[in-house]
């Protein structure tokens, strides 16, 4: 399995543009680019962001724009607010298409402690496959992720879309990290979504005696990331493996370093 890092690890300690120069010297060779704001779709910036990845001999398998910005709108009732987010959504595939991505990772729309409106599948079913139908305009496949405070942060949401769905355009995204923020075992959306999983996000993690959750680097905590890949190979997956943490959880790129060298170790002959 090939192991990447996303350059979401590395948010607001370096722009974007800068973090090729910092993953290639680890031995890194293929990342996802998190892309943090409406500028960073502009075709200027992203074929900047393109020179300095090929420089560096880095291949972009996925883009991941900041969902937050306006992937809740995709979903929304009022046709000006899912309009400009559909134009934002093509500005965002286009942004990856330069880059030379082949996966959209998408959050989706927040779910709010519940409380969110209007996200009936009956309803939103229909705006996937408009999704789906513009990705394929860019050669893009969208990939849905687990998400704690999204839709998606419950394996059987997953299962079911795919059944009311019926369209194996969709693909999934586990994270690990958010499938234990969520309460949820990460196995659990192997079982639930694995034939279709095409992206994976790595982050340890830890309990401690009474139960309470603490993110780590990867080979830090708990999380036995082999057998995680043998369940997911045993489905039928064949893509990548991402190191993708929160920038605050390492205070120098060693650390980084080390993580990315033990996922390698523990993943490079599954």
């Amino acid at each position: 399995m090939n192991v990447g890092i996303s350059t979401a690890s590395i948010f607001n300690k370096a722009m974007v543009e800068d973090v090729p120069a910092m993953l290639a010297p680890m031995g890194c060779s293929l990342v996802e680019v998190f892309l943090n704001t409406f500028s960073e779709y502009r075709p200027d910036f992203v074929r900047l962001v393109r020179r300095r990845l090929d420089e560096q001999g880095l291949t972009v398998y996925s883009v991941h724009p900041m969902s937050n910005q306006f992937e809740a709108q995709l979903f929304s009732i009022h046709p000006r607010q899912k309009e400009d987010a559909f134009s934002v959504y093509r500005d965002a595939l286009n942004a990856g298409r330069i880059l030379g991505a082949t996966h959209y990772v998408m959050h989706g729309s927040p779910h709010l402690g519940g409380t969110a409106k209007n996200l009936e599948f009956e309803r939103i079913v229909p705006v996937f496959r408009e999704l789906l139908d513009v990705a394929e305009e860019y050669g893009i496949t969208l990939c849905l992720e687990n998400v704690s405070w999204c839709f998606f942060h419950a394996p059987a949401f997953g299962r079911e879309l795919r059944r009311l769905l019926g369209d194996r355009r969709l693909k999934f995204v586990l994270d690990i990290k958010q499938a234990v923020r969520s309460g949820e075992d990460p196995f659990a959306f192997v079982e639930a979504v694995g034939e279709d999983l095409e992206n994976w996000h790595l982050c340890d993690y830890a309990f401690s005696p009474e139960g309470k959750l603490s993110l780590k680097m990867p080979g830090r905590g708990q999380c036995d990331f082999r057998a995680l890949g043998q369940a997911m190979v045993e489905k039928g997956y064949s893509g990548p493996a991402f190191i993708e943490v929160y920038s605050d959880m390492f205070q120098s790129l060693d650390q980084l370093r080390e993580s990315f060298t033990y996922i390698r170790s523990q993943l490079s002959d599954i």
